[in-house]
């Protein structure tokens, strides 16, 4: 067994860790990472941008949403069922985040929405080779990132989980990893921290934790490898359990895997009519773009699901004028190869999604309750004839009649991004016990502690997950730093 001592270990090379790695340094730590995978970035390869409010791109932009505005829109949203402390010092970090990332190179296509009602919180990240901004984009910042922990004398162990932390009475004095080889390291560290993700990898920990079945009513990313490692450890360790949720919005389950987001894009804009299986309308449909607010609806139906029915004369009208919502993310023409892609998922997933004549004849193929559904559609286009929706207020712009020669309908069902929470902290991101008391040289950051939301990502403000990553990160290595020095003051 090789023995490692530092001052600071880091357990994962995600975001949140890869700041932290970075942070450390920059107090004068002695740095290692230990690291499963063989390479550095984490879920953030895979993501566009931090949140950030009051940066210098929003100000230039001359966007005046201000600090104190921000926060109170959160803890509003979440009626202050999270920690407040941990919110303001996340928010009034962030622009200082945006800064420290520049100076490393980092650069921003912008600061953007989400969808219209929201704020350009969005930092998202202009690709290296000088692109239009998309998936993965934020590869970018972290491959910076890695450089610059690297500049700064940071040590990383990539293909060596973390197995276990080690501990001496009520401290965490460190951690066990093994190699891809099988050779173990004993590393001896003051302050140890975890960052590992969460579980969004791991359907028996999503099954018992968040009572979703992945693949039945549950379709969420499943970014190898991050199974739980993290909670596992701290669990054992003496950890208390934080809240654990998953990070939710809408999907179309098995379609979106076979053909992704472009098409189905056309299908869920506002004009579109949705219902669950008794055929009966349950929202108003322009709430569609906020993804975590539609899951939301999702989840108290029978089988945890939606139907969305669209037209023909429908897409018709998104061919001359444009659809009403444009993804932020997917730049395409969303209508362009709609009826192959539903040819095929209607051949491949029988009962979630469907092409017919009649309106009876696709509910009827979808499962949903003909007759009732029928009377929704004549509800609806009578609220459509008179520009009134008398049940759910739906903005009279998108009153658009359910009629054509083809229908079409998608089964909606809970996705999410990941999962959220799962180590017990406090507002400084150092490691609790179940009773509250202080597992001291053991800290956490990232997914494996976000509990910002309240069961519900808040659109109005994106980027958040990200952003809390990083700014996590730094302010949970702050925290670690201020300890160790203590340590060595008291030595």
């Amino acid at each position: 067994m090789k023995k490692i001592t530092t001052d600071l270990a880091i357990i994962a090379a995600g975001p949140a860790g890869l700041a932290a790695a970075i942070t450390g340094a920059e107090k004068g730590l002695n740095v290692t990472v230990f690291e499963k995978s063989s390479v550095p970035g984490g879920t953030s390869n895979m993501g566009m941008g931090p949140f950030a409010v009051e940066s210098r791109i929003q100000k230039e932009a001359m966007i005046g949403l201000t600090k104190e505005e921000a926060f109170k829109l959160m803890m509003d949203y979440t009626h202050w069922q999270v920690d407040a402390r941990m919110v303001r010092d996340y928010f009034w970090k962030s622009a200082d985040t945006i800064q420290w990332l520049e100076a490393m190179g980092v650069r921003f296509a912008g600061a953007l929405k989400y969808y219209p009602e929201g704020h350009a919180t969005w930092h998202v990240v202009q690709p290296a080779d000088g692109s239009h901004p998309g998936p993965r984009c934020a590869s970018t910042m972290m491959k910076l990132m890695y450089e610059r922990a690297l500049e700064l004398g940071v040590t990383f162990y990539f293909d060596t989980p973390a197995v276990k932390l080690t501990r001496d009475g009520e401290d965490i004095v460190g951690l066990v990893a093994k190699g891809k080889d099988g050779e173990e390291y004993e590393v001896e560290a003051a302050a140890t921290l975890i960052a590992t993700g969460g579980f969004g990898d791991n359907p028996e920990m999503i099954k018992e934790h968040c009572n979703f079945t992945f693949g039945k009513d549950m379709f969420n990313f499943r970014v190898p490898g991050l199974v739980g490692d993290g909670l596992r450890m701290a669990w054992e360790a003496g950890a208390g359990k934080g809240n654990m949720e998953m990070e939710m919005i809408m999907s179309t389950g098995h379609v979106h895997m076979l053909a992704g987001y472009v098409y189905t894009i056309a299908m869920q804009q506002p004009r579109s009519l949705i219902v669950n299986k008794e055929g009966k309308r349950v929202m108003d449909e322009s709430v569609l773009q906020n993804t975590a607010v539609t899951a939301n609806v999702s989840v108290r139906q029978s089988d945890r699901c939606l139907y969305v029915v669209s037209t023909d004369s429908h897409f018709d009208l998104y061919r001359k004028q444009g659809v009403d919502w444009v993804n932020g993310v997917i730049k395409a023409d969303y209508t362009a190869d709609a009826e192959t892609w539903m040819q095929k998922a209607m051949t491949q997933f029988p009962g979630e999604a469907v092409i017919a004549d009649t309106p009876e004849e696709a509910a009827r193929l979808m499962g949903i309750d003909v007759e009732t559904f029928m009377k929704t559609v004549a509800e609806y286009n009578e609220s459509c004839a008179l520009h009134y929706d008398d049940l759910f207020c739906k903005d009279r712009r998108f009153l658009t009649p359910l009629e054509g020669k083809k229908f079409y309908i998608l089964r909606l069902v809970p996705g999410a991004y990941g999962t959220l929470g799962g180590i017990k902290v406090d507002s400084h991101y150092q490691v609790l016990t179940p009773d509250t008391k202080k597992l001291y040289g053991l800290f956490a950051a990232g997914s494996d502690v976000c509990d910002l939301y309240a069961g519900t990502y808040l659109y109005y403000l994106p980027g958040n997950t990200m952003g809390f990553a990083l700014n996590s990160g730094r302010l949970a290595a702050e925290q670690a730093a201020e300890f160790i020095n203590s340590l060595e003051t008291v030595a």
